[in-house]
């Protein structure tokens, strides 16, 4: 199958919409992606046929920042047939980068990414510590 370019934001989406999160406000709440950004990333998954939209014509209650709110329910995603194979020819290719590689080199691929994750960790230990003086 001949996949879609897709932005990261887009790649997102549709695995929110895989894993349930299925309209506008379950996305913007399950990500740092904002209402804009996912309507505009439905349109674009829209048009290459790997989703399909509705607006369904009721009003939804649910619990947002710890408040109870009632509103009109957001634009809804569903994957279609395309959306799901080209979620799982997305995690096969994934895949393959490393199928070639040697274990030597699969042990300083390891051996980077645990150094990266050690740094991504001290540096969001730094990043809380910070808000939480800054909200004190």
């Amino acid at each position: 199958m001949t996949e879609p370019e897709l932005r990261d934001k887009e790649r997102l989406v549709l695995t929110q919409v895989e894993q349930g999160n299925d309209d506008v406000q379950k996305i913007t709440e399950a990500t740092t992606l904002e209402n804009h950004h996912v309507t505009y990333a439905f349109q674009k998954l829209e048009q290459h046929g790997l989703i399909q939209v509705s607006k369904p014509d009721e009003m939804v209650e649910r619990v947002i920042d710890g408040q109870k709110r009632v509103f009109q329910h957001p634009k809804q995603a569903e994957l279609t047939e395309k959306g799901r194979e080209y979620l799982e020819d997305s995690k096969t290719e994934d895949l393959g980068q490393y199928e070639n590689l040697s274990r030597k080199e699969l042990v300083q691929k390891v051996h980077r990414l645990e150094n990266r994750l050690d740094e991504l960790e001290k540096t969001f230990q730094v990043f809380r510590e910070q808000v939480q003086r800054s909200l004190k």
